[in-house]
């Protein structure tokens, strides 16, 4: 986990992870809309009343907060049986990147025209999800770089990664930031990597932030 990049990044270091289960892409707009209309939950403030604009129900749900997205992860968990949550960071790093290497981009460690939707691309805006196959990780997850920025549950800190060095305490409250990671469709390159970190506070909403969701193994 890590890479030599840049401060936060370092120092690269070794992270034993538990079992779990991670969404081959973020979540649509059609994915949540269906949870807005279970849970009576505000809607993104860009829909018309309330509705997923047409044509865009499968690009990643943007201007959710990371309470949304949690909301999102607590309603699912009830209607799947499952045990379900935003990934942490470390669990989100190892699905973009693999366990083997310290690879910069899904794919590779060089980067690739097209592989991904940032700023080289010149869309400017989100894309429907998984239609850059190209840029799968090893794990065949798609779109961990690019489209949108991902929350993840995990709290902003220092490196070495530790589970259990209270970054992921759900219940730090909103003056706490929370770490989002892969890039979006506005940025370079040299921010859409696998190691690169970002960070915000949990009651922020923009246009270029999703995520995904991971399925943990019930105790």
């Amino acid at each position: 986990m890590g890479s030599e990049q840049y401060d936060d990044e370092r120092p690269v270091h070794k992270v034993n992870l538990k079992r779990y289960w991670i969404a081959k892409v973020p979540v649509t707009n059609a994915q949540y809309h269906i949870f807005v209309e279970a849970r009576q939950h505000e809607p993104p403030a860009h829909w018309e009343n309330g509705k997923v604009l047409r044509g865009l129900e499968s690009h990643p749900v943007v201007k959710v907060t990371w309470h949304d997205a949690r909301a999102y992860c607590r309603w699912l968990s009830e209607v799947t049986g499952k045990s379900i949550s935003l990934p942490s960071e470390a669990e989100w790093e190892k699905a973009a990147r693999g366990a083997m290497d310290k690879r910069e981009y899904p794919w590779e460690y060089t980067w690739k025209e097209g592989y991904c939707n940032s700023s080289e691309l010149g869309v400017e805006s989100t894309t429907p999800v998984g239609i850059f196959p190209e840029g799968a990780s090893l794990y065949e997850c798609l779109d961990t770089v690019g489209n949108v920025w991902e929350w993840t549950r995990s709290i902003e800190q220092d490196y070495p990664y530790q589970v259990d060095d209270g970054r992921e305490n759900l219940e730090a409250g909103n003056e706490v930031a929370r770490v989002l990671r892969g890039g979006a469709f506005d940025l370079d390159r040299y921010l859409a990597r696998c190691a690169f970190r970002n960070w915000y506070y949990p009651y922020y909403r923009l246009g270029d932030w999703g995520f995904r969701v991971v399925v943990s193994p019930r105790a």
